[in-house]
């Protein structure tokens, strides 16, 4: 080759590579798939435009996966060609080796996707659906590419709790299919009271679903790749079982219906009662939660004393019973693991970002032996769910996972993308913690991972999805991406393209204002728990002009600020509503939470503004503004619970019991709704008193 000739050719190389590099960042900026695939190629040829597909054509032995949206209406073809949807089961060597991987190309007018499974050819599906929205919506042509994806781990689950409420049956459909378009392929149920139990009765409440009912909505996971296990908590957690007097001589504690004796056979046949039904519930699951977490002061009665046992073989006696009744009914049991560590003395380690390397160490070489002398009591059977949801990168949770690993035993991670937060989830939904997790999780290589969603505090589940979509990304296709960019990919995919502009982002703003809400009524406590008093602020006294707002001179100075919060969330939920392609829904009960968490805020300034006024005449006009506000209050209530109850039932049925609160869970703290708006009752009751002086 000529010095000419080689140039040339390398000229040419160099625009290939660039005219693919620019290919590639065009299409990435107009086309915004969630998860990212593992890899895009621009190809030569026409593309595709959003209503170009006209039928779809099974190749082989494939069968037509649930399609949704644009391709939902598409008829079966006779062939493949121009405007049809081939789907292609094969075990081409060039195809990712994961039962979940795809190759997808689209190229002149036509899309070919090839999978080695069902489960494949759907995720390729779903990846297809959003570039024929982002197609759509905006308005221009899908251009030829191939897309090679497939998941980073295997198992990517995310927890329904139904603890402390229950949602409307359709509702249920509608987190299935959102779900699914992330490719999220696995549910935790936790079940609680809300399933209708036929072999222990009593335990279902009188508005729980039933087995039959559950069943279906698992039969429709199914079909969309998602497995649904059941999680019926046991051993602890255990308070929606022995709060009933018939159980009550199977407590640990015979006044506390916290936790299980271990060592009364009658506990384990009322524990694998409700499995069997859980099971019947969920027939396509593969696992069986058991629970077993925060069991407290294990080995209290009579039974375990006189068993001789330790606190960590009570614990263990009872994994290896529930354990072996999961296994004889074709599921691998899943075991919440605090316990283990906490009879050790190590689970400071594991939580405790506090702690230096030397620090872990130290703890663990001297308890670690605690654990080893008993290792061949932990079943091997059994998968060790080790939950985190603050710091899962601190030396004694690593060194945790890696214990399981040299010990033969398989771990799931946990983390979360709702803890114990009222209304809405913190931390930008938990974002650094579920994303330093996915990242431990796929370097360990670890059974899979649990993304929570405690019911503790019982938001709206309209409310977790945005830690959902950050849990799907990271977990897919892992990247060191920050969070306005995943955020702002969220709000594209869920909403539409026009809100993932940062104008537009509204939600850290709402949990900000919200953390105001919390404690905005009140001195030395917090909504986290339902209180065991109210220790309300004080109100102004009549006598001393000028005094209340000086004391609470903070505190009304971050009100006035929440008021310029409310409203930029306010415009840009309205601006957002306007523009919405999507889940309108969850803007509309954002909304309605914006609206209710001002509240406190401008009763704050009203306040202020009676305490400062300089007349007999400017106090009695203060007063009647906050007679007035207060009295609006259950307008506020009425259209808050308006927005709630398209989906979900807010209140439990007449004679509910409720048990303990150990825990002082929010929502456990009362039958009806009032516990959402526990200190704003509180605070206009006593103002009802002032108000008539």
């Amino acid at each position: 080759m000529t010095l000419l000739k080689r140039n040339l050719f390398l000229f040419l190389l160099l625009i290939s590579a660039y005219a693919s590099a620019a290919g590639i960042n065009n299409f990435e900026k107009n086309f915004k798939l969630s998860p990212q695939p593992q890899q895009v190629e621009m190809l030569a040829g026409k593309g595709l435009s959003a209503f170009s597909l006209q039928s779809v054509y099974l190749q082989g032995t494939a069968q037509k996966p649930v399609l949704q949206g644009i391709l939902a209406s598409l008829p079966h073809a006779s062939r493949p060609g121009t405007g049809t949807l081939t789907l292609q089961l094969s075990d081409n060597s060039s195809l990712p080796a994961s039962r979940e991987g795809y190759v997808m190309e689209i190229k002149n007018g036509q899309v070919l996707a090839s999978a080695r499974s069902q489960a494949g050819l759907f995720y390729a599906c779903q990846t297809l659906l959003q570039l024929l929205e982002d197609a759509r919506d905006q308005k221009i042509v899908i251009p030829a590419v191939r897309i090679t994806d497939y998941p980073d781990i295997d198992y990517r689950a995310v927890h329904i709790d139904l603890k402390h409420h229950l949602d409307a049956g359709y509702y249920y459909y509608s987190v299935i299919d959102r779900l699914a378009a992330f490719k999220i392929n696995a549910i935790i149920i936790e079940f609680e009271d809300k399933l209708r139990y036929r072999k222990s009765p009593v335990v279902g409440a009188d508005h729980a679903i039933s087995i039959e009912e559950f069943a279906a909505i698992s039969r429709y996971a199914k079909e969309r790749n998602i497995e649904i296990s059941p999680l019926v908590q046991g051993l602890g957690h255990a308070s929606f079982i022995l709060k009933h007097e018939q159980y009550k001589d199977i407590r640990d504690t015979i006044t506390s219906d916290w936790s299980f004796d271990p060592m009364n056979p009658k506990t384990y046949e009322v524990q694998f009662s409700l499995y069997e039904d859980a099971i019947k519930a969920t027939p396509y699951g593969k696992y069986l939660h058991v629970g077993g977490d925060e069991v407290g002061n294990i080995g209290m009665s009579e039974l375990s004393k006189k068993s001789g046992l330790s606190h960590l073989q009570l614990n263990l006696f009872w994994l290896n019973k529930v354990s072996e009744f999961a296994v004889k009914h074709n599921r691998i049991p899943i075991f919440w693991d605090d316990m283990t560590f906490k009879l050790a003395d190590l689970y400071r380690t594991t939580w405790d970002e506090t702690m230096s390397a030397q620090e872990v160490d130290e703890a663990w070489a001297k308890n670690e032996s605690r654990l080893n002398k008993n290792i061949k009591l932990f079943p091997k059977e059994c998968r060790y769910m080790r939950w985190n949801y603050d710091y899962p990168g601190i030396p004694g949770n690593l060194r945790a996972l890696d214990w399981y690993k040299s010990n033969g035993l398989k771990a799931i991670a946990a983390t979360a993308a709702q803890f114990l937060w009222p209304m809405v989830p913190r931390r930008q939904s938990n974002f650094a913690t579920i994303k330093d997790f996915s990242r431990i999780t796929a370097e360990k290589d670890l059974e899979g991972i649990l993304c929570t969603a405690w019911d503790d505090c019982s938001p709206h589940a309209e409310t977790y999805f945005r830690g959902f979509h950050s849990f799907a990304f990271f977990t897919w296709n892992y990247s060191d991406a920050k969070a306005d960019d995943v955020h702002a990919l969220f709000r594209w995919r869920f909403y539409a393209p026009a809100l993932s502009s940062p104008s537009l982002a509204f939600q850290d703003e709402l949990e900000q204002a919200i953390a105001f809400w919390d404690t905005a009524l009140v001195v030395n406590t917090h909504r986290f728990h339902y209180p065991k008093e109210i220790n309300l602020i004080e109100l102004p006294d009549p006598q001393k002009n000028g005094a209340w707002s000086q004391k609470y001179k903070t505190r009304v100075a971050s009100a006035k600020k929440e008021i310029d919060r409310h409203q930029l969330i306010s415009d840009r939920l309205g601006k957002a509503i306007a523009l919405a392609r999507r889940n309108e829904y969850a803007l509309l009960v954002f909304n309605q939470i914006n609206e209710l968490q001002i509240y406190p805020a401008r009763l704050l300034l009203l306040l202020d503004k009676y305490d400062n006024a300089g007349s007999a005449a400017a106090k009695s006009a203060a007063k009647k503004e906050i007679e007035n506000y207060t009295a609006g209050f259950s307008q506020v209530r009425k259209n808050f619970e308006e927005a709630f109850t398209k989906t979900r039932i807010l209140s439990n049925p007449e004679g509910y019991q409720l048990d303990q609160n150990w825990h002082d869970h929010l929502a456990n703290g009362t039958v009806n709704s009032d516990w959402m708006y526990v200190y704003e009752l509180a605070m206009n009751t006593e103002l009802a008193k002032w108000l008539s002086k």
